[in-house]
């Protein structure tokens, strides 16, 4: 099954907004274990066939490219997930499908980035090979792994090793207290702090490992230890709904779902997509559901999916999405019928206080599963 890794923070198109590439900036895929001796070459040739033969949905291979592109990139083969994901958006495009198109273009802008860093220190890689305590190679590769493919968790390794004193000390203290809540709020202000020291998509990335750790410890908190997160989590250039303090909820047909709960339990996909920051709001039977947030006018844009979850159950009505800010509409969707299939809403929210966001149905709610795909704002 295909996951969404914070996702689609920093990289991605308009959805995901210089996030991905929530983040990774795409899918995390796990279909091909890493123990396997994949030839992506060849997986390359057989889906270039299957494309040739136009036998089976564009759209399933669509999605079958974006996998094996993502299996490429975690065995560090970045040329041949640059071709595969190539391929993804030929197939994405003949589909016509809007979400297939959507990932595999931002999976390749992805690819093309990864292919130009790595040339930068695949040398110190080499050395790294020969010499493990290479401190400067160690520091050079170890910001690839964290700041470039977003493996926070092998890049630490290396920066630890590494000669930049500021990413050596971080990198220990959060390797040496990983289930240590309090102890790594300390290591997210560190990253955040030596993120004001750096500029453009260095500064972005470490904003954002800051995040993650932040957010981590959002919905565990209470009382003045959740304020003082919340402070953290404001001064960031992007945050999910899911972390924010959810006001005036009217659920529909389920209670409100959060962190990718649908809103009956359990984690949601979309074309087998995970979106863990995701959002569940199934309106009730000729009605509406509805949460708002208040964003107190310091964001500019709001970004999102919309989506029909993926579900056996037959839905004989359509759902409409629509985004209010300070009680005026923003944004509003077409009526969506079936699912696989996504909606892209990116809309200025300068100056806005508070944010609704509301699904409705104009006939019966069976089936009509609406979910929100990785909500955020941006400043």
């Amino acid at each position: 099954m295909l996951t969404l890794k914070n996702q689609f923070l920093v990289h991605m198109l308009s959805f995901v907004l210089c996030s991905l590439i929530i983040s990774d900036g795409t899918q995390v895929l796990g279909a091909f274990p890493l123990s396997e001796n994949i030839d992506f070459s060849e997986k390359y040739k057989q889906l270039l066939q299957k494309s040739k033969s136009r036998s089976g949905s564009r759209k399933e291979l669509a999605f079958e490219a974006i996998e094996t592109s993502q299996a490429a990139i975690k065995a560090g083969d970045y040329s041949s997930a640059l071709k595969i994901a190539a391929l993804a958006v030929k197939a994405g495009k003949a589909s016509g499908n809007n979400h297939a198109y959507t990932l595999a273009n931002s999976l390749k802008q992805r690819c093309g980035m990864l292919v130009r860093e790595y040339r930068n220190v695949e040398r110190f890689h080499k050395k790294l090979q020969q010499n493990p305590n290479d401190a400067k190679s160690a520091f050079l590769y170890g910001q690839f792994h964290a700041l470039k493919l977003n493996d926070w968790k092998q890049g630490l390794v290396w920066l630890a090793r590494g000669e930049d004193a500021e990413f050596r000390t971080l990198a220990k203290q959060e390797l040496a207290n990983l289930n240590n809540q309090s102890a790594l709020l300390e290591v997210a202000n560190g990253w955040y702090q030596l993120a004001e020291k750096e500029k453009g998509l260095t500064k972005r990335e470490l904003e954002m490992h800051a995040y993650d750790l932040y957010s981590r410890a959002w919905n565990q908190s209470i009382g003045e230890d959740k304020r003082e997160i919340n402070e953290k989590l404001s001064k960031m250039p992007l945050r999910y709904l899911n972390h924010m303090q959810e006001l005036d909820v009217i659920p529909g047909g389920w209670p409100f779902g959060k962190n990718g709960d649908p809103g009956n339990g359990g984690i949601f996909t979309v074309n087998q997509i995970e979106f863990p920051n995701g959002l569940g709001l199934v309106p009730p039977s000729r009605g509406f559901a509805r949460v708002c947030y208040q964003l107190d006018g310091l964001y500019n844009t709001f970004v999102t999916g919309v989506a029909i979850r993926d579900s056996k159950t037959q839905f004989n009505s359509t759902i409409t999405f629509i985004v209010l800010g300070d009680n005026r509409v923003l944004w509003k969707s077409i009526p969506i019928r079936h699912d696989k299939d996504v909606l892209f809403c990116k809309v200025s929210v300068k100056n806005i206080h508070r944010l609704e966001i509301r699904t409705e149905t104009p006939g019966i709610n069976r089936g009509a599963y609406a979910v929100w795909l990785d909500p955020h704002v941006l400043k």
